[in-house]
């Protein structure tokens, strides 16, 4: 028998044969863990820190709730377009592993290079940056911001390193273990989200004079820019540039796709754990985007750094700022966790196909968690804090996590056509429709950010060069391996 053990694993390629005794994902997750995955992944700074970026771009507080519920709605029609892609394919690596399957290879591996290389990492060192500068910053000083070296692009501060020192912390954490990972996700998503969800109900029905504070007034006043007010129209320039920080507000939908493999009963847990995270959090970001719109006008909010901040004190008073700053803390934390665990998940499914590195798609023995991927995430991260500052970094991920999402969808046509005998624990409603619309959003906002950040597109476009040609490298690389390895 050892003969044949030993026969076999050496007909197997050298990614697989050195992964094989520790590969296997162990399904742990129920539907409430994976539900706090994908609450967590979207509660985190979007909600906080994008709605008076919304508001300089809208003429009334109508337009300025209709961008979120627009939003909202796309997220929901691409939640249900994945449920039936994560309950065809309930595997480790999401959008990489349903690309592959609907494309092939060349277009899955671009998706795992702008997961590792933009998205994925770009999103946590937003996050980790966000929460320095809104949420430690004031309570040190502006020196906390100040750089202490520059060259060139890279600039470091007291910012930079408590953002880096955050992205090793929730890395390490991540290395323990799914399980330990879970309980934390759960605590850190659904603490904030009740509470936040009572307070805002407690305060849209309870307080009677809504309007902001007089020192917040004096700053809206003083500093608001022109955004048409008044008006009841709209152009479709200025809808698309309100609907991209939506957008990044509302990512992370998908985030239980990614982690498939880790799912009880995936095929029909996966598709619930989708549309009831999405759908807790649009009644959410609703509440909250009604509270600081009331009594005032979106100059005003545009005006207003941390708008939930404000919204807090005129609603609770003097402890009001404190909970808010508190719980909102909590919330970023979640979404920095969510976000580191998933991306390793990715980088994983693409090393065990042989197109990255090998040591990437093996398990810790004893945590059975993708310590490599983690720490190869970390690094590059803790590189984008110090390159590019919170709004550069929002506005490149969010470009990319669109053309890639869209494209995801779109796989749904060509897998009803190319698979269409394969189990499924979940089918779109009103199919094609609900597909279709999401895509044509995408197309939309996409085709407004190639307008108005032409920087963003030609870096996109470089960074797809750079994985055409990664493809090309670690695609030879494995065909060297295959003959020595079969020989």
């Amino acid at each position: 028998m050892s003969g044949l053990a030993s026969k076999s694993e050496i007909l197997l390629p050298p990614s697989v044969a050195e992964a094989s005794p520790h590969h296997e994902w162990k399904a742990t997750i129920g539907l409430g863990g994976s539900t706090a995955i994908v609450v967590g992944s979207m509660l985190g700074i979007g909600i906080f820190l994008n709605p008076p970026i919304v508001a300089s771009h809208v003429p009334n507080a109508g337009w300025f709730l209709g961008v979120w519920v627009i939003g909202g709605l796309m997220a929901f029609f691409g939640a249900l377009s994945y449920g039936e892609l994560g309950s065809m394919y309930p595997q480790a690596g999401g959008d990489y592993v349903f690309l592959k399957e609907a494309y092939g290879r060349p277009l899955a591996f671009l998706f795992g290079w702008a997961a590792l290389s933009a998205t994925f990492s770009g999103s946590i060192a937003t996050t980790a940056l966000g929460l320095g500068q809104y949420y430690i910053a004031p309570f040190i000083g502006e020196w906390f911001l100040q750089p202490f070296f520059t060259l060139g692009p890279l600039r470091a501060s007291p910012l930079t390193l408590a953002a880096v020192g955050l992205i090793f912390l929730f890395t390490v954490i991540n290395m323990l273990g799914i399980s330990f990972s879970a309980v934390i996700q759960s605590l850190v998503s659904y603490t904030p989200f009740v509470v936040l969800a009572v307070a805002a109900v407690w305060s849209l029905i309870m307080i009677k004079d809504p309007g902001i504070s007089a020192s917040a007034t004096e700053v809206a006043v003083s500093t608001a820019p022109t955004t048409g007010g008044g008006g009841g129209g709209i152009g479709l320039g200025q809808l698309g540039l309100a609907m991209l920080p939506v957008f990044f507000a509302y990512s992370g939908w998908n985030s239980a796709a990614y982690i498939g493999s880790e799912i009880k009963n995936a095929k029909r847990t996966l598709p619930l754990a989708l549309i009831f995270g999405i759908g807790l959090i649009v009644i959410l970001y609703l509440l909250l985007n009604s509270l600081f719109i009331r009594g005032t006008s979106v100059e005003a909010v545009a005006a207003v750094g941390n708008v939930g901040l404000v919204s807090a004190e005129r609603s609770f008073g003097d402890w009001g700022a404190p909970l808010f700053t508190l719980l909102t803390g909590i919330a970023i934390i979640g979404g920095l966790n969510s976000t580191i665990l998933i991306g390793p998940r990715i980088y994983y499914s693409m090393a065990r196909d042989g197109l990255l590195f090998k040591t990437v798609g093996t398990l810790c023995p004893r945590r059975g968690t993708p310590k490599h991927g983690l720490l190869i995430q970390a690094i590059w991260a803790s590189v984008l804090v110090h390159l590019g500052g919170f709004e550069t970094i929002l506005n490149y991920t969010t470009l990319m996590i669109v053309v890639l999402s869209s494209l995801t969808v779109g796989g749904l046509f060509i897998l009803r056509r190319k698979r269409p005998d394969q189990p499924r624990g979940f089918r779109v409603p009103l199919y094609p429709l609900v597909p279709l619309l999401y895509i044509a959003m995408s197309v939309f906002l996409i085709v407004i950010l190639s307008l108005e950040s032409q920087r963003q597109i030609i870096a996109a476009a470089l960074m797809i060069a750079l994985g055409l040609a990664g493809y090309a490298v670690f695609s030879r690389l494995e065909r060297r391996r295959k003959p020595s390895t079969l020989s």
